[in-house]
């Protein structure tokens, strides 16, 4: 007898909906599986033959094929165990073959017929939808992350005999409930507020002018000044999430198996702070599966790299890609994907190995031991920092400390952020970018428009701090996000040179460095 039901299996990060056919015939007993399979796929034939003896199904002495097509398309992972299962008792003749053209499935077996978590249960989900099936049937670990599709029933089992029953009409199991928005958006207490970190006002003013317009922010200064601190702040007056945003980052958790049944749902913008050890492979993701690397994670969020110039020379320069493009593309085993890397960069370190350049008085770094240090970064990946601070050092003696006034805390300075976001996007709802760092080519021209003293003083701002091209345009899109913090249309002179402020400071240390060291 024959049967076939409807799976999904993944695709980088995206599911591509999966045939699942078998066939019972007499003959020599045998259990054959056919589809260009994974070994994890192979391996499902005892997986899913000793889970339907456990669950009370007899395995007939039969020839069983099982094809898995598109024949073309490699197939990987374990969430094919229970599709199989399915299809073999639809051949068996022992549930209704029609109710299988109506639901899709998907789900790792035991031995013992416990129905276990997949990976990108959230894809699966979605193109289910996308394909025309009114129903999914998923591990129950996964019910939760899948409701987030809506317009398909999402149908959550604990063991394959379970499903079996619910296929034959035996049991009813309520299709999982979707999360409401006021649920997912609860406000949370941030973990470190903006005014709890004493002073530092220009740095925290840069904070808030790169989270506005979504730039990335490099932080230079002694160790102990609160450059770890005041990006972690950074991240609590990041605007909340939008609903799209949030199943974008759920599908790449899912993917990277970074969910958990607490957790089913990505609520928060993502930070991420990978080690300065950390490998190329990792940071900018791979395997056999071509998993999200630590830039794809940081989607719609923060990648903050700390002690930037003790990461490896080729794990930063990978970032240069993503920082102008806003995507990754990654080639493995006879693979390709684009992974979305729309992420602000911020990154910290000292002016020198022991971190107190250019306090001669304190720095034990020689000259040279100074140039190397600084020489780790290239002067491409400085060119795409688009605000660069010095965090100040004073001195502190415990019990006579005094509180400086601070900016605002993290809910005043989010809800000013807000404002200038909400005038990008309705300056850019008719263009493909949401915010201003994004502007180049035409629409820079467009959007950032300069009167004839403006013109005058950007360029005359530019040669006096030997920008590049790209530093220029950089500058220009910052003076752009000054602007509409104040809601003005047009970008004024005042504008151009607080930006500068945030330049300049790329050259105070790196300008001595020989040229065959930049």
């Amino acid at each position: 007898m024959y049967s076939k039901v409807y799976s999904a299996g993944l695709v980088g990060l995206e599911a591509q909906k999966i045939l699942v056919e078998a066939d019972v015939s007499n003959g020599l007993p045998t259990f054959q599986m056919v589809g260009l399979l994974a070994s994890a796929v192979k391996e499902a034939r005892e997986r899913v033959r000793i889970s339907l003896q456990n669950s009370g199904v007899v395995f007939p002495p039969k020839r069983i094929t099982v094809n898995l097509s598109p024949a073309d398309l490699r197939k990987d992972g374990a969430g094919f165990d229970l599709p199989i299962a399915i299809s073999l008792v639809a051949a068996f003749g022992m549930i209704p073959i029609c109710d299988t053209e109506k639901m899709a499935f998907v789900g790792e077996l035991s031995l013992d017929g416990r129905v276990h978590g997949i990976h990108g249960a959230l894809s699966m989900a979605f193109v289910a939808k996308e394909s025309g099936f009114t129903s999914i049937m998923l591990p129950a670990a996964n019910a939760a992350e899948a409701s987030f599709v809506e317009g398909i029933d999402i149908i959550g089992v604990h063991t394959l005999r379970e499903a079996i029953a619910f296929l034959r009409g035996e049991t009813t199991i309520l299709p999982a409930k979707t999360m409401e928005d006021e649920e997912i958006q609860k406000e949370r207490t941030p973990e470190v507020d903006f005014a709890d970190i004493v002073g530092q006002e220009i740095a925290k003013r840069a904070a808030v002018i790169a989270v506005a317009g979504s730039h990335n922010l490099l932080l230079v200064g002694a160790p102990g000044t609160g450059k770890t601190l005041l990006a972690k702040a950074v991240s609590e007056i990041m605007p909340p999430l939008t609903r799209e945003e949030m199943m974008e980052l759920t599908k790449i958790y899912s993917v990277a198996g970074l969910l958990d049944e607490t957790h089913p749902i990505v609520t928060k913008r993502p930070f991420r702070a990978p080690h300065h050890s950390v490998s190329p492979a990792a940071f900018a993701g791979g395997g056999s599966k071509i998993v999200p690397g630590e830039i794809t994670l940081s989607q719609n969020g923060i990648l903050f790299l700390d002690e930037l110039p003790e990461f490896s020379r080729t794990t930063l320069e990978i970032l240069r890609q993503p920082m102008e493009e806003g995507k990754i593309h990654l080639s493995r085993l006879g693979n390709s994907f684009d992974y979305p890397a729309k992420m602000m960069v911020i990154g910290a370190m000292n002016p020198c190995r022991c971190g107190f350049y250019p306090d001669l008085q304190k720095c034990r770094c020689t000259p040279m031991q100074v140039q190397n240090y600084l020489a780790r970064l290239s002067e491409p990946l400085l060119d795409r920092m688009d605000l660069c601070v010095e965090m100040e050092k004073k001195p502190f003696f415990p019990g006579t400390e005094k509180r400086e006034k601070t900016s605002g805390n993290s809910k005043e300075i989010r809800e000013q952020i807000l404002k200038t976001r909400k005038i990008q996007k309705e300056r850019y709802k008719n263009e493909p970018i949401r915010y201003n760092s994004e502007l180049e080519g035409k629409r820079l021209e467009k959007y950032c428009c300069l009167g004839k003293n403006e013109k005058e003083l950007w360029k005359e701002l530019c040669q006096q701090m030997e920008l590049s091209l790209r530093g220029a345009k950089r500058l220009l899109r910052v003076a752009r996000t000054l602007a509409d913090m104040e809601e003005k249309d047009e970008i004024g002179e005042e504008n151009l040179l607080e930006a500068s402020l945030y330049k300049g400071i790329n050259r105070k240390y790196w300008s001595a460095l020989p040229e065959g060291t930049k």
